[in-house]
């Protein structure tokens, strides 16, 4: 059976970035904005768009391709994970000059959906299955969000826990090109939280709960001890998401929680970003967070439901026989 890598982890973020403290949601709800922006919370900045959501997936799939080597014509199936596409046949045609500018026009092409901001990992495992079981070989995951779309221009989401950023990622799933092996992948629904889920307390339980289900899945699927583990969450706030991580073991120098600031929560595509700069520049152990971890926990989180992708953290070369 094929061991798909992960390769090539890539972003574009919206060309503007303002304080977050600016926000008219905030300066309507003084309170709120405290909260958001406090040191616990982290929020300080969020980036935003004029671009169509395309644009910005264009860019971090060239910078992909790139990166794993492997041309656009190799790509056999494209994965898209937004709710940010226009209406109608724009889509189409947005979604092909994609295509052709990126050289993928031979690629299959595909679209999923209604995990909010977990459809992408729910993306990156079905390309993980796809590769697997020998359907394609190299498939490519796209994430990209614009606020103006996929919320209604609402910046203030996951009821109060996080402020949305307009950007786009995208990531091989390769049968052969160098990368980390795809371990594991694990998800949940909850479709109770699309309708409140109850009065605080028990929205709280649920959530709690669900943590709880989601990495039990994915620990009978492989072992994700949290000693040695580093999880690259959604950018909710911070002590927020280590609140429901603790619940399952993990400290908070084994979450990955630095893009908060930088960027607030870029909604499906954090992950993948988080994932992007480990790679580009990890961190010293000094620098508060434990370094050279041996599993890491892709981890999207949506209104009503979570999905995690398992990776190996240390990467395998290029299959040999493999693509160019």
């Amino acid at each position: 059976m094929i061991t798909p890598r992960l390769c090539g982890a890539a972003y574009e973020l919206g060309e503007y970035a303002d304080p977050v403290g600016e926000l008219a949601e905030l300066r309507a709800a003084p309170r709120l904005a405290a909260e958001l922006t406090s040191p616990a919370a982290g929020f300080v900045r969020y980036r935003w768009s004029e671009a169509p959501v395309t644009e910005l997936m264009t860019a971090a799939v060239q910078r992909t391709l790139a990166a794993a080597g492997v041309p656009g014509a190799g790509i056999d199936m494209v994965l898209l994970a937004t709710d940010s596409l226009p209406a109608g046949r724009a889509a189409h045609r947005d979604v092909a000059e994609l295509l052709q500018e990126t050289g993928m026009s031979r690629a299959t092409v595909s679209t999923l959906g209604l995990m909010d901001c977990a459809t992408a990992m729910a993306a990156v495992g079905t390309a993980a299955s796809l590769v697997r079981d020998g359907t394609a070989r190299q498939v490519l995951v796209v994430s990209g969000d614009l606020a103006d779309l996929s919320t209604g221009g609402q910046r203030v989401v996951a009821g109060g826990a996080a402020i949305a950023s307009d950007g786009a990622a995208s990531v091989l799933v390769s049968a052969d090109a160098p990368g980390l092996p795809v371990l594991a992948m694990a998800h949940h629904a909850d479709p109770e939280q699309e309708w409140g889920g109850g009065p605080p307390p028990q929205q709280l339980a649920s959530r709690i709960r669900a943590y709880r289900e989601l990495f039990e899945r994915l620990a009978a699927h492989h072992p994700v001890p949290p000693a040695t583990s580093l999880v690259l969450p959604s950018h909710f706030a911070r002590h927020v998401m280590r609140m429901y991580l603790a619940d399952v073991g993990f400290p908070a120098d084994r979450i990955a929680l630095d893009g908060v600031a930088r960027l607030a929560h870029c909604q499906g595509s954090d992950p993948l970003i988080t994932l992007a700069d480990l790679l580009a520049e990890p961190k010293p152990a000094d620098a508060g967070r434990a370094a050279d971890p041996e599993r890491l926990v892709l981890l999207g989180a949506g209104i009503s439901h979570l999905a995690a992708v398992l990776l190996d953290a240390r990467p395998v070369p290029r299959l040999e026989g493999g693509s160019p």
